[in-house]
């Protein structure tokens, strides 16, 4: 059985193509760039029905495929009509134009987090559908449906109006306990629970492809298609988080670092609790908002040369980074491009650099950025309970997990070994171990993981005890700096 597994990042979307036995058969890569528009961040619904329809054409016409597995990107949303056509763009998770009305409903945070596992956040949609409904209420009250990403492709190709679960806790609006629409958030959050997709648990057949999409891009009719949940969920399972003692760090457009628990922690207020993309399990998680998209704008405004077409050559400005000590020449950067992120909620928080002179380098500028976002990581590794005591594994993974340079510092900033895969798509791996899973194509998502992961060399880093004691005040100095600059 082939089965594609569809992933939807922030700013491109991926299928590969995988055999029963989890070896790739093939792949295709599609661009989907966001519109800044004012101080918004959008992605329209016709760039990811581009995307879609490119990756299913170009698959289908020289492979049989027999199932999907789609994961996404979580919490952007837009309005859509009854025929699954939009009202609006997607606003983007990074978008912060709900921060307003999340401040506004901060002081419920207590009830809101014990409910939903975690506090109201302009991240999530809940505050972003407010928003519509106030800005724009002809358009709101016009609307069928409100949807994420991964509900308005499994609509293209299913016709269904569905969202799973790890999207659902994605919201503000689902109870972590019951795992349905919570009436007291919609009615806090002012929500039409009719405008809202129905439920259902992550790692299920959606529904089967139409006819209609058929004729769009060649993948048969009939065929199933699983929605695997969020794509953080996915790329915990595709680096082998299977249980409490392993934590992953995954660094793309933002850095989530997650451990799975059995059950909702109310009490852990300054985490968000979601659920996992393993039935029945929990995901505990912290993020910064700002990791590759931040190396992105770096590259593209200061290091324009390495910069061609919309992509950044990452691996020549590493070369540049890796010539500046550790410190940076005593340059310090606070990487808070888009707010701070979870473990000081902050969406008004912002970027500096400091302690720059004559004699500071564009290596310096570069490493010091590195050092800002693992500097970042690492205070949110921590902010987990027991993030140290009983880690007995890190597993780091993402685009920016590419650069060893930023794979140094961050282990020699945690004094924890780490490990990353060579084959870095540990999130279309965690899409195809839950399709394997629900398929009876492999007994366990333990045995797909292997299957998948049999010819992925791991690559290890240890901590440079020197370097560790340098960071460790450099911690300590960072989380100074942003105090002052953020009170």
């Amino acid at each position: 059985m082939n089965i594609l597994s569809i992933d939807v990042g922030t700013t491109s979307m991926r299928g590969i193509l995988y055999d029963e036995n989890g070896s790739v058969k093939t792949s295709q890569f599609f661009l989907t760039p966001l519109v800044f528009r004012d101080s918004y961040i959008e992605q329209t619904a016709y760039t990811l029905q581009t995307g879609l329809r490119f990756i299913c054409q170009s698959i289908s016409v020289s492979y049989k495929v027999d199932a999907i597995s789609l994961t996404a990107f979580r919490s952007a949303c837009a309005l859509f009509d009854e025929n699954g056509s939009a009202l609006t763009n997607f606003i983007m998770w990074q978008d912060t134009r709900s921060a307003e009305i999340c401040e506004e409903l901060s002081a419920y945070d207590d009830e809101i987090h014990r409910r939903t596992g975690a506090t109201v956040n302009a991240v999530f949609a809940g505050g972003k559908i407010t928003w519509f409904r106030r800005h724009m209420p002809e358009v709101y009250n016009r609307a069928y449906k409100v949807m994420v990403v991964p509900d308005y492709l499994l609509h293209r190709m299913c016709g269904c109006f569905i969202t799973d679960r790890t999207y659902g806790s994605r919201t503000n609006l689902m109870n972590i306990d019951t795992l349905e629409w919570d009436e007291r958030m919609l009615e806090l959050f002012d929500v039409d629970r009719e405008k809202l997709c129905d439920l259902v648990d992550v790692s299920s057949i959606a529904g089967y492809v139409t006819e209609d999409f058929q004729k769009e891009t060649g993948i048969p009719a009939g065929i199933p298609v699983i929605t695997s949940g969020g794509d953080q969920q996915n790329g915990a399972l595709g680096l082998g988080m299977t249980d409490s003692a392993s934590r992953m760090i995954n660094c793309g457009t933002g850095a989530f670092i997650s451990t799975l628990v059995d059950k909702p922690c109310p009490d852990v207020s300054s985490m968000i609790c979601n659920v996992a993309a393993i039935p029945g399990r929990y995901v505990l998680e912290a993020s910064v908002l700002a990791s590759g998209s931040a190396l992105n704008w770096m590259i593209r405004e200061l290091f324009p040369e390495h910069f061609r077409e919309g992509l950044s050559n990452f691996k020549a400005v590493d070369e540049i980074a890796a010539s500046a000590p550790a410190g940076a020449g005593g340059v310090m950067c606070i990487p808070l491009l888009q707010g701070c992120g979870t473990r000081d909620f902050s969406p008004e928080a912002r970027a500096s650099f400091s302690n720059i002179s004559l004699s500071t380098t564009r290596a310096d500028i570069a490493r010091s950025l590195m050092e800002g976002i693992a500097a970042e990581t690492v205070k949110s590794f921590h902010a987990i309970p027991s993030s140290s005591e009983d880690v007995r594994s890190v597993i780091i993974g993402g685009g920016v997990t590419k650069s060893n340079i930023f794979n140094q510092i961050l282990c020699d900033m945690l004094g924890i070994p780490v490990m990353r895969y060579t084959d870095e798509q540990a999130t279309s791996i965690g899409a195809y171990m839950n399709a394997s899973a629900v398929l009876g194509v492999h007994p366990s998502r333990k045995a797909a993981f292997e299957a998948a992961r049999k010819n992925s060399r791991p690559i290890s880093y240890v901590p440079d005890e020197k370097n560790h004691a340098l960071y460790q005040e450099y911690l300590k100095e960072s989380e100074r700096v942003y105090r002052l600059l953020n009170r």
